[in-house]
């Protein structure tokens, strides 16, 4: 009967309370990870924490403020089993996670080799900026500065999964940043290509994905060389060429050969602006339209980012290691949300949270429920 009340068939929901218990074992085994051990004499256990986290997600509030509604541990208590926890430790529990789920991975890529896009987010921050990790850009009106991460994202049509995030520090190496979470992809897909925006352009980052026999598209900015050879160019005209491009490193200079393509005023679709387009890559196509589809590609990853805006927990604290749990947190939901709409029974994101956050509610309240 309930089967037919959901609309779905009983093989259908036999498999989504099986994939509930499971996306509630994998949030329980991630913070089991991380936090520090309850004690046994601990009026709360991880079930109370995975309600609050939760709940805060699912109204984009505070977890004090989530404490006071639903009861349970503070955003004190909560946020104090992270004591000895460092960047590490939070990066390996998501790994982890993503190792025990593989199989689920190789389904949502069907085995095919993918493409990877890199971007970063930020995080708004409010107050007095200092420290190594708190920016000076501002990234929403009233902030102050902002908390900065490097996401790495399977661009695979509508099946966008997230590999990967990592905090940037103030002068943080991003190239080093970009090659650390390439090689943790390896260990879960086949690698087809990876694609960059303009804030990408650097040549240390070409040599490094040459380097390391890395297919790359980095959409490149357009400074005095690159006007003057798109002003020589008809419109719809395809052009590449070899550049000797320059970078300092530890008081030395490289030179690196880079292949750019340039695609002058292309217009994609009849109705569509027309648009000058150009690439550093080490990826040949036959046709104009395949570098500009590939690239577009890339903004799937933004379509992720704003998901996210939808489910952040709150906080003021100044802790990088706290910023960095909730990013994960939230990356960790996302996952097992895109994970679960495999089964073709797709609901929204924020949904998603609440049904898991009844699942737990439940679990809490058979753990409190008298012996009949």
């Amino acid at each position: 009967m309930l089967a037919k009340g959901l609309g779905v068939s009983p093989n259908t929901l036999r498999q989504l309370i099986l994939l509930m218990k499971q996306i509630n074992k994998e949030i329980k085994k991630f913070l089991s990870n991380i936090f520090c051990v309850v004690g046994r004499n601990s009026p709360y256990q991880i079930n109370d924490f995975v309600n609050v986290l939760l709940d805060a997600i699912e109204h984009t509030d505070f977890t004090n403020n989530t404490c006071v509604r639903i009861g349970g541990p503070t955003g004190e208590t909560v946020f104090s089993r992270l004591k000895n926890v460092d960047f590490n430790k939070i990066k390996n529990a998501f790994f982890n996670f993503l190792e025990r789920i593989f199989p689920l991975i190789k389904t949502f890529s069907r085995n095919r080799k993918i493409a990877l896009a890199f971007d970063s987010t930020d995080e708004p921050f409010y107050g007095k900026v200092e420290g190594l990790f708190i920016h000076h850009y501002k990234p929403v009106r009233g902030s102050t500065g902002c908390f900065k991460y490097l996401t790495v994202s399977i661009i695979n049509n509508e099946n966008q999964l997230i590999l990967g995030s990592l905090p940037i520090r103030i002068g943080g190496d991003i190239v080093a940043l970009v090659l650390e979470l390439i090689n943790q992809a390896k260990k879960f897909v086949s690698i087809d290509n990876t694609v960059f925006d303009r804030g990408f352009v650097d040549y240390r980052l070409v040599d490094s994905l040459q380097k390391a026999g890395v297919r790359y598209q980095i959409f490149w900015r357009k400074d005095k060389r690159i006007k003057k050879i798109l002003e020589k160019m008809k419109q719809g005209e395809l052009k590449e060429n070899i550049y000797t491009g320059k970078y300092s490193r530890n008081k030395s200079t490289f030179k690196i050969k880079t292949r750019f393509i340039y695609i002058k005023q292309y217009r994609r679709y009849k109705k569509s602006k027309t648009y000058n387009w150009v690439f550093a890559t080490n990826i040949r196509y036959k046709w104009q339209h395949l570098y500009v589809d590939k690239y577009r590609k890339r903004w799937s990853i933004e379509t992720t980012f704003r998901v996210l805006d939808n489910i952040q927990l709150k906080t003021t604290t100044k802790n990088e290691i706290i910023r960095y749990f909730i990013n994960i947190f939230c990356c960790l939901i996302y996952n097992l949300w895109k994970l679960k709409n495999i089964l073709k029974t797709k609901t929204t994101l924020k949904n998603f949270v609440i049904k898991t956050k009844e699942s737990i509610k439940e679990m809490l309240q058979e753990k409190t429920a008298p012996d009949g």
